[in-house]
Formats: C-alpha cells, structure tokens, sequence
C-alpha cells in the first residue's frame, strides 16, 4: 500500500495539499500528529492500540490517491465529528459529485481491513522493533524534534513508506530519503 497524493481541508483547523514525492514524508508543526491520525482512519487502521478514531476532532474532507497491490484508488474520506460514526468513505469519488463507483469502494474497504487485521503500524519514538510485516505505511509519533535523525536512520533501512510527525514549528532534515512539510 502506498499513498502518492494527500489533500485534507477542514472549516478552521487545516488545508493541505500535499505531493508524496519520497518514501518518507516528515510532518512537522502543531497539526502533524492530527494529519498522521486522518491519514491512518483513510487506510483502516481501524481497532489499533491508539485508535485514532476516538478522537473529537472536528470535520474534514480527504481526498487521496491509494496505490494497493498495484491498482490505483481516488479516495475520498469525509470526517464529520458532529456525528461520530457517520464517517464516511468513497473510492474513485468524483470531486464535488456523488459519483462514486460502489464496487471500487468496496473493494477498497476491504483491502484495508485486510492489512489491518490484528496489526498495529504505529510507533513512537524508538520503539521500531514493533512495526509488523504488512505493506501499509508506518505512523511514528516523535515527541522531540532531536529523536527525528535517529529515527529516519532506521525508518530508512525498512524500504517502506513512512510518515513522522513532530511537534517543531522549525525542523531542518538532511536525509535524501525524507521530504519535510510544514503543517501549521
């Protein structure tokens, strides 16, 4: 599983557009902790330890580009916390439309829950030893901007698409392998 293109837009909170570009996409500001949460609700990680869909966010549209076992997915992810449970998701979603071909949808859906299944692909800090065999992205959590090289270090030996998130307003990242997006 790999995510090419990232769009997520809320009322108030964020608007970001985002072209993955390299294996691994460093986020950092006060908002990249609740991007990696989006991101991993769009790829079912549905019942992991630190479940992000228990969270009260607010209302966000996602649109993205999903690449699974060499099929590509136009996905749309609406979050509406207002409601809780009435998240809802579309493959192959036509913007500003309905459109939708239900099939793709569920065989999108499906896919995801398959990789998740008893998984957990979410790790802090230097607790790599945890990441499972699965293809979906990693989510590392770092609580300080200094762990960050030590962790792309090891992230990089993995060949897997990675996303970090780091609570820095200012983060300078010498590493060929990792992009680095302001997410204010």
């Amino acid at each position: 599983m790999k995510i090419k293109n990232l769009q997520i837009t809320s009322a108030s909170t964020l608007d970001l557009e985002l072209n993955i570009e390299k294996p691994i996409c460093v986020l950092h500001g006060e908002h990249s902790a609740l991007v990696l949460d989006l991101i991993r609700e769009l790829i079912g990680d549905y019942g992991a330890e630190t479940d992000p869909d228990c969270f009260d966010d607010g209302h966000f549209v996602m649109h993205a580009d999903v690449e699974i076992d060499k099929k590509s997915y136009g996905v749309c992810y609406i979050r509406n916390a207002d409601f809780m449970g009435d998240n809802r998701i579309a493959a192959n979603f036509a913007p500003n439309s309905l459109a939708f071909s239900e099939d793709d949808t569920v065989e999108f859906l499906e896919k995801c829950r398959a990789r998740a299944k008893d998984t957990n692909n979410v790790l802090c800090n230097y607790k790599l030893c945890t990441a499972t065999e699965d293809d979906r992205p990693l989510f590392v959590y770092c609580e300080d901007a200094d762990d960050v090289t030590q962790v792309l270090d090891v992230l990089s030996s993995l060949g897997r698409q990675a996303f970090v998130a780091v609570d820095s307003q200012t983060l300078v990242i010498n590493d060929q392998t990792a992009q680095t997006v302001f997410v204010g």
